[in-house]
């Protein structure tokens, strides 16, 4: 697997190698073109001085100056003179200037152009070199050469030699700056990922015995601090999550140790002697009791975890909460008629996007818990609200929560100071309504007592 600095070092190296070749490429056709523009220039210069000064009016035989066109053997750089020739119409050479042994070719493109009355330029070979010609009509100069023609040419391989060494020059500048542009490259990528790879180390450095510690935020760059913040962020979640699955475990290993506790006693007591069968019977009704304990205490931690964990409560349809409090109190009628207490409803909510057996659950839990907090002979109030949100407000009848009681109202198996064997709650009523309340968007909270302690449930209207 590569690393992300030398990954980068090479896409920049490969970036500067096609911009190198870019530039190599356009460079060289661009003073291609302008220097055959400029031996264009010079040979149409030497062909006007030569057909004004060979041209004259009174004699039709045409003279090349020496000055111009030096024989060979008084030239140190023929490949840099150029050559010229007289030709008819047809193309046929009649004169050839002093340093021109044999006939040059002509280029027919030029020779078409420069009978129609033009200047023709071509480039051709002679002699297996290259050359560039120019053939300059000499009925420009007056009537006397009507029917000739003038071809100066020049040898193009100066103009080769020229640009095959600046090309050469080109592709090893371009080579130096491709390994320049990656050494940066990976410089800069080095000096760019020290932030994250410091922030990488420390967050592996955190064992599973310190999720309180939390990775250094730079404080320098705006990425890297994100970065920082998310790692943070992302073990302070799981810190929660840790401690709280631990306080759970405790907590719930320390709920069902109670139940396992009884029947062990109840059943080791009735095998110690033999019993009558009402005595047998009666053991069996409170191990019975003992069991449905654990099976509430298993269906209510279930419950939390999957709606904690988004398992279940995604369901949304329209639920009236008018029906679904009706079907709570139908419920809960039968303990709090046990129990001597009253169950008053008012008001009306009215529709929720929700999912109605989790609201039920939710609102059978806080109905539960009103009534082993009220007292024989006392009600439970119930508040149906349609306000900003659909609200909820349930009041039992008993003297409310202290103040010490109210930071850990809302925590697994706190059943304020009411003595255990007086409620058959699991302890997870409370934390089960809050969860089903924010698996829908809304909320749950303790607003008071009045007098006895009021909980409302509060859910965004559909």
């Amino acid at each position: 697997m590569r690393s992300f600095g030398s990954a980068l070092a090479l896409r920049v190296a490969l970036q500067a190698l096609g911009l190198a070749a870019v530039a190599v490429v356009g460079a060289t056709l661009t003073l291609r073109v302008y220097l055959l523009s400029s031996i264009d220039a010079s040979l149409r210069e030497v062909a006007e001085v030569e057909a004004e000064s060979g041209a004259s009016a009174l004699d039709a035989k045409f003279h090349f100056r020496p000055e111009s066109f030096p024989p060979l053997e008084r030239d140190p750089t023929p490949e840099f003179s150029p050559w010229a020739q007289v030709l008819s119409l047809d193309g046929t050479p009649e004169v050839r200037s002093g340093n021109l042994s044999t006939p040059l070719p002509v280029p027919p493109q030029a020779l078409a152009a420069a009978i129609r009355g033009q200047i023709g330029v071509a480039s051709h070979q002679f002699h297996g070199h290259a050359l560039r010609s120019l053939i300059y009509p000499l009925t420009r100069t007056g009537p006397t050469h009507v029917g000739h023609l003038l071809q100066v040419s020049a040898s193009l391989v100066p103009m080769q030699t020229t640009l095959r060494t600046f090309a050469q020059f080109m592709v090893l500048f371009g080579v130096l700056g491709t390994g320049v542009a990656w050494l940066a490259a990976w410089q800069i990528a080095g000096r760019a990922l020290k932030p994250a790879l410091a922030i990488t180390s420390e967050a592996e450095s955190i064992g599973v015995n310190e999720l309180g510690r939390r990775v250094t935020v730079p404080g320098a760059m705006m990425e890297f601090d994100r970065m920082a913040v998310a790692y943070n962020s992302l073990l302070a979640r799981i810190e929660g999550a840790v401690v709280g699955t631990r306080r759970f475990t405790s907590d719930a290993s320390h709920e069902l140790r109670a139940p396992f506790t009884v029947l062990r006693g109840e059943l080791e007591l009735a095998l110690s002697r033999p019993r009558t069968p009402g005595e047998y019977e009666q053991v069996l009704r409170r191990c019975l009791d003992e069991v449905l304990r654990l099976v509430r205490l298993a269906d209510d931690m279930l419950t939390l975890t999957r709606v904690e964990g988004g398992v279940v409560g995604s369901k949304r349809v329209a639920t009236d909460l008018d029906d679904v409090v009706e079907r709570a109190r139908g419920k809960k009628a039968g303990l709090a008629a046990a129990r001597g207490v009253a169950i008053e409803v008012s008001g009306t909510a009215g529709l929720v996007a929700g999912d109605g057996d989790l609201l039920l659950r939710a609102i059978d839990c806080l109905l539960e818990h009103a009534i082993m907090a009220t007292p024989s002979g006392g009600r439970v109030r119930v508040r149906l609200l349609d306000g900003e949100h659909r609200s909820i407000e349930v009041t039992d009848g008993g003297s409310g929560l202290k103040r010490d009681e109210i930071s850990g109202v809302f925590q697994r198996f706190y059943r304020s100071n009411r003595p255990r064997a007086a409620s058959s709650e699991s302890g997870l009523g409370l934390p089960i309504a809050r969860a089903v309340a924010l698996s829908h968007g809304g909320t749950l909270d303790y607003v008071g007592n009045d007098p006895g302690a009021s909980f409302r449930l509060n859910l965004p209207r559909a």
